[in-house]
């Protein structure tokens, strides 16, 4: 039987599945150093073979209509608790584009993408334990044949996603007259002018990229179905620094993590920035390493002159950077027993939403660690999520630091406001291990739409037919410069600078904002009157 190969349809078919791909970037490298299946000590000796854990597959064609692809129903029950949509692909194997006899080989021969392989059947594994733990038996049978399955692989097939994974059901017929059952596929192929596969292989990062979609595949593996109730409103993008939902923060967060857990086994990405073209190597790739392990994307500047100053409790959550170094630290934390199958086991058993959610329901389940896990959240974040107060004291205490530093400020004086930093985290963190709330200071999501023009403009009637974007706004996060961006396509008319300035600021003082709705909040701190004629002309309509 043929293979798919009508672009157009399959891009539409892939629709209902792309809602679902969180792809972009990893990093990646081959080189020294322990890597992460030392997260996992007691499946060290699992069995695994890097040359049958990569399948390199593609769509196959209905023979009743050559150019559509071959679609399944998905009617197993089993099957069903493994995918978030009832529909897939029958899929046969395929070698590949262009080059992709030379991915395949790159894959199989890289340290780190087969450790992030080997990951993938650990976790696996820990999910079969629970399921078997629960008393179903049947399901059990079911799910042990889909612990060592290879990672299915669509080598540019050109289906403009880039780099990406989608939790998309799949059938392989067998040579015994069987069929054998995937739940999600890594799309492999360049995004142009922004990544390239063959740079990525010669400068040895790609496999950080597979290993970053790999992790992508865990999450699916462990939620099923269940992934589609983590809501990803932000539609702006996203990337290490940016502020976008604590849905998709915490999805994209749980991947960036790997990429800072492998990355320092590349000396490539200890180059300068500026040296870093010269071996064209992808600047998320590059960049998304040092602020990750560091904690850097709390601040609101996190490049260039720093000031100490921290995002607030709904933009921390929502920063992807974020909530990847919070990963970091909690999978690299010494004391923490086994903390990879931790993690996985609360992703499998409380289908955590967001961050917050996680560290709650890893405390429930493992209550053992709950004064770590909590020393790490409220340090990883200078305690924003807790504090406005505490955002106040850790800025004075920064700029303490810098003029101490720069012998522009006593000794004495410097440690006072140390200590007065110091004394009022501790007992902060002594009240939160006693409320066990850590999000005081998270202001509730405040969700607008920007339509920008009625629908029956002409703009309107255009924009449903091509597709366009209205973006949407979290009141509550979106920082200034997203709304700049945004007046920039012709949006958001009329929100002048100082309009806007007044609001963030109003909003930082605020801490956690006491209003029901975006709208809500654009007409008490900006006025009535003149939020009224923004909100008219720009069609800004609450989204619940």
């Amino acid at each position: 039987m043929k293979i798919a190969r009508n672009k157009r349809f399959l891009k539409l078919s892939f629709l209902l599945s792309l809602m679902f791909i969180t792809g972009l970037m990893a990093s990646g490298i081959a080189g020294a150093g322990q890597l992460v299946t030392s997260l996992a000590p007691q499946y060290q000796d699992v069995p695994f073979k890097a040359e049958n854990a990569f399948f390199s597959a593609a769509p196959m064609m209905d023979p009743k209509d050559g150019k559509k692809p071959l679609m399944i129903e998905v009617t197993d029950k089993y099957e069903k608790l493994e995918v978030p949509m009832p529909k897939g692909f029958k899929i046969s194997a395929f070698e590949g584009g262009a080059g992709a006899a030379e991915i395949i080989s790159y894959l199989k021969n890289s340290p780190e993408m087969t450790d992030s392989a080997k990951l993938r059947v650990i976790a696996r594994m820990k999910k079969l334990a629970l399921i078997i733990k629960s008393g179903d038996q049947a399901r059990g049978e079911f799910y042990k044949k889909q612990v060592s399955a290879p990672l299915v692989l669509f080598v540019n097939l050109n289906m403009g996603t880039g780099p990406a994974c989608a939790p998309v059901p799949m059938h392989l017929d067998l040579k015994d007259g069987g069929k054998f059952f995937f739940n999600t596929a890594i799309f492999i192929e360049d995004i142009p002018e922004a990544f390239s596969v063959t740079d990525a292989i010669k400068n040895d990062t790609f496999d950080f990229v597979v290993a970053h979609e790999n992790a992508h595949g865990i999450m699916f593996d462990m939620y099923g179905p269940a992934i589609t109730k983590i809501e990803k409103k932000s539609n702006l993008g996203h990337d290490g620094p940016v502020v976008s939902d604590r849905g998709l923060a915490f999805i994209e967060g749980w991947a960036e993590a790997f990429e800072a857990l492998y990355g320092p086994t590349n000396p490539l990405l200890k180059l300068k920035e500026s040296e870093r073209e010269q071996y064209r190597i992808s600047e998320f790739l590059f960049t998304r390493q040092d602020p990750v392990r560091r904690d850097r994307y709390i601040w609101q500047n996190y490049k260039g002159q720093k000031t100490g100053v921290l995002k607030n409790g709904v933009q921390i959550l929502s920063t992807e950077g974020a909530i990847a170094g919070l990963f970091y630290d909690m999978l690299t934390s010494k004391a923490i027993k086994d903390p990879f199958g931790k993690a996985i086991s609360v992703m499998c058993l409380h289908h955590p939403l967001d961050f917050a959610q996680f560290v709650k329901a890893w405390v429930k389940e493992f209550s053992e660690d709950k004064k770590v896990l909590y020393r790490i959240f409220l340090e990883g974040t200078n305690y924003a999520t807790v504090s406005n107060e505490a955002r106040k004291l850790y800025y004075d205490y920064y700029q303490a630091k810098l003029k101490y530093v720069q012998k522009q400020m006593d000794e004495k004086t410097f440690y006072t406001v140390k200590a007065k930093w110091t004394t009022y985290k501790e007992s902060l963190f002594a009240e939160i291990m006693k409320s066990d709330n850590l999000t005081t200071n998270v202001s509730p999501d405040l969700w607008v739409e920007v339509k920008g023009f009625k629908t029956l403009s002409l703009q309107g009637l255009l924009s449903k037919v091509l597709g366009m974007k209205r973006p949407y706004l979290n009141m509550a996060s979106v920082t200034a410069g997203q709304i700049k961006q945004i007046q920039e396509l012709g949006l958001l008319k009329n929100f002048a600078d100082e309009d806007i300035q007044q609001f963030v600021k109003t909003r930082e003082q605020m801490g956690v904002m006491p209003y029901k709705t975006g709208t809500e909040a654009i007409r008490e701190i900006l006025g009535k009157d003149k939020a009224n004629k923004v909100i008219k002309e720009n069609n800004i309509t609450d989204v619940k």
